[in-house]
């Protein structure tokens, strides 16, 4: 390692993390913000282990910085890039909530309406608490169900509905099932009309796709061990099942952000406070939400087998970032790419 990495390496360190609670960095030019993720994020991946990583600044509303390092195959010695396939996780969550959001608005679910009255079917069998559990529960992870743990066993109500707050992948399933239910459509087929179609999000899909051969990142473990990859599911799920590019992902941002100030939107739905989580830290209708300076932001992250994925958007300002990974030890790293990408803070980080 040459003398100037090295030095370089031990600010890095030295640094890490204390400059995740500064300004937004709104009038940095965007040419030093890039030379500057080009300079620190090898070097973190150096450090950490990390094999393959994708960034996307988002500034005035539109991508203006898009980088990628790394490999998302050692062994085939693939590079990451733009057109970089990821298993996304529960970033999948904030597009579902979306679609949830906008039927809701065609008037052909109510979000504040029993789930039971339209599927007749108890979540938790033999419990009236299930009669009772809606859609606005389901977003704001308000419904008393658990998070889904791999097991396949019954699961049980942690506290009456809409009492308390408890991250539940669960109850976003058994919404998905509603809302097949109602519209006689698969997850997938929604999301391609209302979501993926619209904004041109032509690599996302929450099933598997034979053109993901190739394109899809395997994933590591925190030894460098290659999680095995499969091919499916062939059946979306709303919880955990999205593969998307960090392009792809960023348009979905960039909408969030391009439909806030329009009364009635989605967006503006979606983005309302409706229950504290921790200390700066609130839940909306499928994204979290956080107190920051000047101006509160929306967040979310994606966790699955090596992938570790990580967004925040500013919408008054129009700025966010996102980070895309293939290995377990990002989220060691993560919160230090985003400070040098637009400053800020996250309360968000410091919770989840």
């Amino acid at each position: 390692m040459k003398l100037k990495t090295i030095i370089i390496f031990i600010v890095l360190v030295l640094c890490s993390g204390c400059n995740r609670d500064g300004p937004l960095l709104i009038d940095v030019p965007v040419e030093k913000i890039s030379s500057t993720l080009d300079k620190a994020i090898p070097i973190l991946m150096e450090e950490h282990d990390v094999v393959g990583l994708s960034v996307v600044v988002i500034r005035d509303g539109k991508i203006s910085i898009s980088k990628s390092f790394g490999y998302s195959d050692i062994e085939a010695k693939r590079r990451v890039d733009e057109h970089t396939v990821f298993r996304a996780a529960s970033l999948g969550k904030p597009i579902f909530s979306y679609i949830v959001v906008m039927l809701a608005q065609q008037g052909k679910i109510d979000l504040d309406a029993p789930l039971y009255s339209y599927l007749k079917n108890e979540v938790v069998e033999g419990d009236p608490r299930s009669k009772i559990i809606t859609a606005r529960m389901v977003l704001t992870h308000t419904t008393g169900l658990p998070n889904l743990n791999g097991k396949k066993s019954d699961i049980e109500f942690m506290f009456d509905p809409d009492s308390d707050f408890e991250y539940s992948g669960n109850a976003y399933l058994y919404l998905q099932k509603v809302l097949e239910k109602i519209t006689s459509k698969h997850l997938n087929e929604l999301a391609n009309e209302i979501v993926f179609k619209p904004l041109k999000m032509t690599e996302s899909s929450y099933l598997w796709q034979n053109k993901y051969r190739g394109a899809l990142s395997r994933s590591y473990d925190n030894s460098g061990v290659t999680f095995p990859s499969k091919e499916k599911p062939l059946r979306g799920y709303s919880a955990w099942s999205l593969f998307t590019t960090i392009k792809d992902y960023a348009h979905f941002v960039e909408s969030t952000m391009d439909a806030l100030n329009m009364p009635g939107s989605v967006a503006e739905a979606m983005l309302k406070p409706y229950v504290d989580v921790a200390d700066g830290v609130r839940w909306g209708l499928g994204w979290g939400l956080q107190d920051t300076a000047p101006n509160y932001s929306f967040w979310h992250w994606g966790s699955t087998a090596g992938f570790r994925h990580y967004v925040v958007g500013y919408p008054k300002e129009r700025m966010a970032v996102i980070v895309m990974t293939n290995s377990w030890r990002s989220y060691k790293m993560v919160d230090d790419i985003m400070a040098k990408a637009i400053g800020g803070s996250y309360p968000s980080y410091d919770w989840f």
